[in-house]
């Protein structure tokens, strides 16, 4: 088992090492102030996970049993507000290419959420059981981050009506 660990571990290494590839990448290419911090943000929390899923690996691999910590992986799941002054300066082109990148974001995030929640459900441990589960809620973050962006970015009324709660009724 022990072994099965390892390899689901060198995995979760892989994957946040993409994510924060492609954040990173993602930041330098942004012509704007907004998805430059964005980008740069959630590289950084990539780069976290990184160093907590090394750090357990290399305990798994001296101890050969899943080290007897709780561990959290950030503070809270955080989005981040977006304000108009945010993104007045975006042109057409801006907003198409961070849409392109906020979706092949989302698809990312998806994709690790789904790994982590199936090596929770198929932990014997519970502190393995309770890493993966926080893994899995940091990206969800990540994705509604993204997406709650990625709605403004689209249809920005519709995103303050959403976000304002307005109703439409015949009150």
């Amino acid at each position: 088992m022990s072994e099965e660990r390892l390899k689901a571990l060198e995995i979760a290494m892989e994957l946040e090492e993409e994510g924060k590839k492609f954040y990173m990448d993602a930041s330098e290419k942004a012509t704007n102030a907004f998805a430059k911090e964005m980008f740069g943000s959630l590289a950084k929390d990539e780069d976290m996970h990184l160093e907590k899923v090394k750090a357990i690996y290399k305990k798994l691999k001296e101890e050969r049993a899943w080290p007897k910590m709780v561990t959290a992986i950030g503070d809270v799941v955080k989005t981040k507000a977006v304000f108009p002054e945010d993104v007045k300066d975006l042109t057409e082109e801006d907003i198409s290419e961070s849409v392109n990148v906020l979706g092949i974001g989302m698809e990312m995030e998806q994709k690790s959420i789904l790994f982590y929640n199936e090596l929770a459900e198929k932990a014997t441990d519970p502190f393995e059981a309770r890493f993966y589960l926080a893994l899995a809620h940091e990206e969800r973050g990540h994705y509604l981050s993204l997406w709650d962006s990625r709605e403004y970015l689209e249809d920005p009324a519709g995103w303050f009506g959403m976000k304002e709660g307005f109703r439409l009724d015949a009150g």
